[in-house]
């Protein structure tokens, strides 16, 4: 499936699908960190999200509650993977190309937990 796209979409589907990622867990630690916070991995990804929360403060609109940000630029990192992605291809290619990069990763979970299966059914 994967080979019937361009690779420059799939890499700019991947790289959205990351910073979508990056800002959805920025968002849920911030629910149960505080912001002094020493634990390395909220460190690590408030360090990553900060960049793109500065370049998208600019399309944030005032009234958004601060701890909110995160899940709001994900969000619309999302919708321009479900609308404005597929348009790079046509129109008949809106409900094809969604997610690519979630349906190569539960296929890939997938291969991983039938390997294991099987080597557990047969003792290999």
């Amino acid at each position: 499936m994967i080979n019937n796209f361009p690779i420059w979409l799939i890499s700019l589907d991947y790289f959205l699908a990351c910073l979508m990622i990056i800002l959805l867990i920025n968002f849920i630690l911030n629910l149960f960190l505080r912001e002094e916070s020493n634990f390395v991995l909220y460190r690590f990804i408030t360090k990553l999200a900060y960049p793109i929360l500065n370049i998208a403060n600019k399309i944030t609109p005032s009234f958004i509650v601060k701890p909110l940000i995160p899940i709001y630029v994900a969000w619309l990192i999302l919708m321009l993977r479900i609308y404005l992605l597929p348009l790079f291809l046509g129109y008949s290619y809106i409900g094809k190309f969604a997610f690519t990069f979630e349906k190569d990763l539960i296929t890939q979970v997938k291969s991983i937990f039938l390997d294991i299966a099987i080597n557990l059914n047969y003792g290999m």
